[in-house]
């Protein structure tokens, strides 16, 4: 999903290529970049970049087609139908186009790693509903991802195959507010300022 993606373009590359996955596993993976819900979404994750470990906020917001993703050093304002995106670095407050992660920032970014696996998980409950969970067993990552019926995505799991891999991250908890966001965040000039924290 978009959370990993952006904090993982530091790290890694997209892989393009991938084969065909099971239907059950692709008809989640469609879910997710389907979606057209309104809604705003905080995962407290544990991050460990080359064996240090921190405690962020990621955060999803989605206005039809328009989302925006928040992590620690990077905000992604995204059109899910054109594909159109545009990238702020916090670091060096500056915009940056980066029409790679067009598609990844809405939905499930399967490219993030190629797959040589994929299966579904036991469904599972929490405060945002009963939602699927899909596993991803790529070359560099087992990734799982936990969608709800309405394509949002609530969890999200990138554990490392190889201890050469110096990235991973884990969702500690989820606060989901269905719901529309406020207009403003989805204007580009917003990205200079993190969005307010959901009440």
């Amino acid at each position: 999903m978009a959370f990993a993606l952006v904090a993982l373009l530091t790290v890694t590359g997209l892989v393009p290529g991938q084969s065909a996955l099971p239907a059950p596993v692709q008809a989640i993976i469609d879910r997710s970049h389907a979606t057209r819900a309104n809604y705003s979404v905080v995962l407290r994750t544990q991050v460990i970049r080359s064996g240090v470990a921190t405690i962020e906020n990621a955060a999803e917001y989605q206005f039809g087609p328009m989302h925006r993703v928040e992590v620690a050093l990077t905000r992604v304002l995204a059109n899910c139908d054109t594909g159109e995106n545009i990238l702020y670095d916090v670091t060096n407050a500056r915009l940056v186009m980066r029409p790679e992660i067009g598609g990844g920032a809405c939905g499930i970014a399967v490219a993030a790693d190629k797959v040589l696996a994929a299966r579904m998980l036991p469904p599972v409950k929490g405060s945002f509903g009963k939602a699927d969970v899909i596993e991803l067993v790529g070359e560099k990552f087992v990734r799982r991802y936990t969608v709800t019926p309405d394509g949002i995505i609530v969890r999200n799991d990138w554990t490392p195959r190889d201890p050469s891999v110096a990235f991973s991250l884990k969702t500690l908890s989820t606060k989901l507010a269905r719901g529309k966001p406020d207009r403003r965040l989805f204007k580009t000039a917003s990205l200079a300022k993190p969005a307010p924290p959901l009440p």
